[in-house]
């Protein structure tokens, strides 16, 4: 099992001290947010500077802002899978689309990209997996792949990998140990996250989603100790990506950032070990 960091928890920081930082903390690897930075600099660039900082970059994830041709939902995907191929990625995490039906319409013309890009990566060492969906309301539900038994089904007819998001998990009431033999064989990543708990300050009326998802691993309701100790019993070999949202590491202090990546990576490789609880941060 691979412990890596997902660098748009840091997006507002320059890549080479977020590789830096991630290899100071002991991560063994990051997956790349596509961000300004990566697309000015290209690929190749990208990949040196990594090389450079020994810090390797396994995977791609879509940027999380709508950059002009970059956003996923508006054909970003057909640069961000030559970006990933030029970096030397393994795998471009995508992610479901808003649509009631994959027979008509956008869920069709997004069945019909999935089927070109397979195409295309065929005999390739890059893979494309796609992940579960967060939960906001209950009208998220009646997308065509929110739930992770459809989802399976999808992965298995165009020979996906699946990404399971333990905080989207969460918001979608599943048990992680159920999730992740549901996902067994395909499993291409986790992004590890807390969801729900108690808030980190009660006195400030901060919104629900930014506070109860994507906690610090400990601090939340999931059980991450258990789901990684069932993962390392498994032996799985793929990647564990911290994916928290950037309040949970202070992002506005770069000391603070610096100690709370050690805590996490720590929390994980000893999480990982055991099945037993683990405190939090």
């Amino acid at each position: 099992m691979k412990f890596n960091l997902s660098t748009g928890t840091l997006y507002i920081y320059p890549l080479r001290t977020v590789l830096r930082w991630a290899r100071e903390a002991g991560f063994d690897g990051v997956e790349l947010v596509v961000n300004p930075e990566a697309i000015a600099r290209g690929g190749q660039a990208v990949r040196r500077l990594a090389d450079a900082e020994k810090m390797p970059i396994e995977s791609v994830h879509p940027t999380v802002v709508p950059l002009p041709g970059w956003w996923e939902r508006r054909g970003g995907m057909d640069r961000t899978i030559p970006l990933a191929r030029e970096i030397g990625a393994q795998t471009v995490v995508m992610h479901t689309p808003k649509v009631h039906s994959l027979e008509v319409g956008a869920g069709l013309a997004f069945r019909q990209r999935v089927e070109t890009w397979q195409t295309r990566l065929a005999g390739g060492s890059l893979r494309l997996a796609i992940e579960n969906k967060n939960i906001h309301s209950p009208a998220d539900w009646r997308y065509a792949l929110t739930s992770l038994e459809r989802l399976r089904a999808f992965a298995d007819r165009y020979d996906l990998g699946l990404v399971l998001d333990t905080t989207h998990a969460g918001t979608a009431g599943a048990d992680l140990l159920c999730a992740r033999q549901l996902f067994d064989g395909r499993l291409a990543e986790v992004h590890l996250s807390d969801q729900g708990g108690r808030p980190p300050l009660p006195m400030l009326p901060l919104p629900e989603d930014m506070w109860s998802q994507h906690r610090f691993p400990g601090t939340g309701d999931l059980t991450l100790v258990e789901l990684l100790a069932a993962l390392a019993g498994d032996g799985y070999a793929g990647p564990v990506i911290l994916e928290v949202h950037p309040l949970a590491l202070h992002l506005w202090w770069p000391p603070a950032v610096r100690r709370r990546l050690a805590r996490a990576v720590a929390w994980m490789r000893a999480a990982a070990g055991q099945a037993a609880g683990h405190p939090g941060a």
